[in-house]
């Protein structure tokens, strides 16, 4: 329950009210009070005498050690949990949608499960449990397999009922293994052992292993067969004493199957539209299965032993063959795929389709596109996507002074910075003499963009000067200042946004401070694009275009298929000649926040930015 409470607090509350300095001396205290009553505790149990009599179970010292088998399990189990915790937080928040604060809900409910089994042990009935949860874990499988295309709340769904699910079977299970007090302590340590091996396989060796997001497939599989064990181990569950039910659900799944079968197959059922729907034949074969296995549920062979264990077989074979299916559909799909710390990339070329687009590559972040450029020999130097004609960043470098030819004056070379490489495409702008210098913090979307062999060509044909800086954008632009080194850029592009993820440390006053100071002069510009789901930035930048006297004009752009994808950029720049161009207020405009919204380095609430 304190680390249920920890966990909500914090965002909803903590973070929201406190600056970062308050938090930090308001916990500094709190430990110290807790140093200090755990002192308090140790001095007082030393001054005691302990009985081991009145502190042992009514066995006394007789009570059995838990053996090494016994151990493994409890290790197992809760190794399983928290690698399912973290897999599902991963499946959700990096490969389905970056929605703020989704992260809370799998770990809200991993936790709510142990409060549940810890509470009464009675609130845990194998029977029920492990039937839901075999269903759920096909009902995962297919969604994940389906990706976005089922929308983002069926997922959410989904994955969190089978977390719930199976995190309950798995916790229920490990308070039936628990063993008397004097050996609690062995029992709880090997609880939080599991958990630690549970976030080093997600954290530190999938990264290294795998290339994708495939751990939570493995886990999926993984868990059930640690489940398979504990079952067989105990001479009192179904897998000895066998159970009508599991030969029900087994019934039930292949009408299920059969149905789904002749309905993609049988002529006059394919374009029925509740036959294809995935939900209701699944209601509509449950109560036929019912019916056909209730009137032998208490004869020998529905009641047999067998039943129970080829249900959780061939839910363990389904869920490996999901997980063979999405690592061979990975690759295939994908002419490269990476992941690191940053998360997982992948590159896809698309064939062309006649009077549609021609050949398309495209670089994924997850399931999302980050990028894509034309295969097509006289259309790869056309920038598209959010840097498609028409979009903000496209008007600030028309338009700006330095491009305009004026009397006595010629179109002069930009100087232009950016703060995420993606696919290289703010090189398509270039002219002769221009200079643009990325910054990009994840090397492998630097070695797509410059290996012997890119993916995308547009820095290969860039008809400017290109320059690739390696790192965290705000630190490099906080030691070229430092060095005495400003940059002097005419223009500034903010598109470090993985997905819909925001780096708030490069929103923040500070970092607007730093970037003025690598400004040319009073004609330069900040492009940011703000385009987002879930998050409406225009107060923000507002605020912090105030706070550096700078005018911010919205530049919003409709979809143009197939080039131009729909985006919002914001232009941060003076009152000057490109402000009172016309074409340049036809296109995008003066906005004034109704509520302002300002973050600093001590402070930042994505609540108040949520759509």
């Amino acid at each position: 329950m304190g680390s249920l409470l920890g966990l909500v607090s914090y965002p909803f509350v903590t973070e929201r009210f406190l600056t970062l300095s308050t938090q930090a001396v308001g916990w500094s205290v709190a430990f110290a009070v807790f140093a200090v009553g755990c002192l308090l505790i140790v001095l007082q149990l030393q001054r005691s005498t302990v009985v081991h009599e009145e502190t042992n179970d009514a066995g006394g010292n007789e009570a059995p050690r838990p053996g090494v088998l016994t151990v493994l399990q409890w290790l197992l189990l809760t190794m399983s949990t928290s690698a399912l915790l973290l897999a599902v937080t991963n499946e959700l928040c990096q490969e389905v949608a970056t929605v703020p604060f989704l992260w809370i809900v799998p770990l809200s409910l991993y936790l709510i499960t142990f409060i549940i089994c810890f509470d009464k042990p009675q609130w845990y009935r194998r029977r029920s449990f492990v039937a839901i949860t075999s269903v759920l874990t096909l009902v995962v499988l297919i969604t994940s397999s389906m990706g976005i295309d089922l929308g983002i709340v069926t997922h959410i769904c989904a994955f969190g009922l089978f977390l719930f699910f199976f995190c309950m079977t798995c916790h229920g299970e490990l308070v039936g293994l628990r063993p008397s007090p004097r050996h609690l302590t062995l029992f709880y340590l090997m609880v939080a052992l599991g958990g630690a091996l549970g976030g080093v396989f997600v954290g530190v060796l999938a990264p290294v292993w795998f290339n994708h997001y495939w751990e939570f497939n493995v886990m999926a599989t993984v868990a059930w067969v640690v489940l398979g064990m504990i079952f067989l181990r105990d001479k009192r569950s179904f897998f000895h004493t066998g159970d009508w039910w599991y030969a029900m659900l087994l019934v039930w799944f292949l009408l299920y199957s059969a149905f789904r079968a002749v309905s993609l197959f049988y002529e006059p059922l394919v374009d029925v539209e509740w036959v294809q729907n995935k939900v209701w034949p699944a209601f509509l074969t449950l109560p036929i299965a019912w019916l056909l296995v209730w009137p032998w549920r208490g004869g020998k062979v529905m009641s047999h032993w067998f039943w129970p264990r080829f249900l959780i077989g061939l839910v363990i074979f389904l869920a490996e063959c999901f997980m063979v299916a999405r690592v061979r559909e990975t690759r295939k799909s994908s002419i490269a795929s990476d992941r690191n710390f940053y998360g997982t990339l992948g590159v896809k070329v698309f064939p062309g389709v006649e009077n549609a687009h021609p050949p398309i590559v495209q670089l994924n972040h997850g399931r999302i596109n980050h990028g894509l450029q034309f295969l097509d020999e006289d259309l790869r130097y056309k920038p598209v996507a959010y840097y498609a004609e028409g979009s903000g960043v496209h008007t600030a470098i028309h338009f700006h002074p330095r491009r305009q030819q004026r009397p006595g004056h010629d179109p002069q070379p930009l100087r232009i910075g950016v703060l995420g490489l993606g696919t290289g495409t703010m090189a398509a702008f270039a002219q002769p003499g221009d200079v643009i210098r990325f910054y990009e913090i994840n090397p492998t979307v630097i070695d797509y963009c410059t290996r012997e062999k890119p993916y995308f060509l547009y820095l290969k044909d860039c008809k400017g000067d290109t320059q690739i800086v390696p790192g965290d954008a705000r630190l490099t632009l906080e030691r070229e200042l430092e060095r005495g080194e400003p940059q002097k850029f005419d223009l500034l592009v903010m598109d470090a946004f993985s997905s819909d993820s925001v780096p708030v440390h490069l929103l923040t006053r500070e970092a607007f401070d730093l970037y003025n100071a690598h400004l040319r002069d009073e004609h330069s510009i900040i492009a940011v694009n703000i385009s987002n789901r879930f998050l409406d930035l225009r107060p923000l930048l507002a605020a912090q275009g105030k706070e550096a006297g700078l005018l911010p004009l919205i530049a919003p752009t409709t979809p143009r298929f197939p080039d131009r994808t729909s985006s919002v950029w914001v232009l941060l720049t003076q009152l000057g000649p490109f402000t009172d161009n016309p074409e340049v207020r036809k296109l995008c405009g003066p906005w004034k926040a109704r509520k302002e919204v300002l973050w600093t380095d001590d402070y930042s609430n994505l609540f108040s930015v949520l759509k």
